[in-house]
């Protein structure tokens, strides 16, 4: 697996580790919360971005405003049903989302939730490195490389992979200081 390959692997690994770390929310408003959520419109499944703008209306209430006003209660029903604890409130042509603030017990968890995704990020990595050596060996095996050039590109490959390793390490401990932060 060249490296080019092989780093596009990995960083769209880890591009939804951030992705998945953005959907756990801090205390704070943040329109990422909500812009993913499926809703059941026009005969099939859209993503509220997809419906309609999503505004921080201070630091504790979105606001959703639908193009289509006659989506608000399926928009309302979706915030409801995605299990994220949020109590949406209809109004009129906006749905408007009060954000509670986060008790202790609660960042704790979505603490232990952000090292279970960043176990989950890493797993990726093992196999997506598992998966560039198997090549690089079966390269070998079929007399593509030399031995030299075998091992040059594994330390490519084990370097490349500590890098992105580092990044979502980094992107990890960053959002539990977040959620840590009262």
């Amino acid at each position: 697996m060249l490296s080019s390959e092989l780093k596009i692997k990995l960083g769209k690994s880890l591009d939804f580790f951030v992705a998945e770390l953005k959907q756990l929310r801090t205390g704070r408003a943040s329109p990422s919360l909500f812009e993913d959520i499926k809703v059941s419109a026009y005969g099939s499944q859209m993503t509220i971005k997809e419906l309609g703008n999503i505004l921080t209306l201070d630091s504790q209430t979105l606001a959703v405003i639908p193009w289509d006003k006659g989506l608000v209660s399926a928009i309302v029903s979706a915030i409801r049903e995605s299990q994220m604890g949020f109590n949406p409130i209809e109004d009129s042509d906006r749905v408007r989302i009060p954000i509670p603030p986060l008790t202790e017990e609660r960042r704790i968890e979505f603490t232990k939730m952000v090292s279970t995704k960043h176990e989950d990020c890493k797993n990726s990595f093992r196999s997506i490195r598992q998966e560039a050596i198997k090549e690089l060996e079966k390269d070998f095996a079929d007399k593509k490389m030399g031995e030299d050039e075998k091992f040059r590109q594994k330390e490519e490959i084990e370097k490349v992979v500590k890098e992105f390793t580092e990044k979502a390490d980094e992107q990890s401990e960053a959002k539990k200081q977040e959620l840590m932060t009262v």
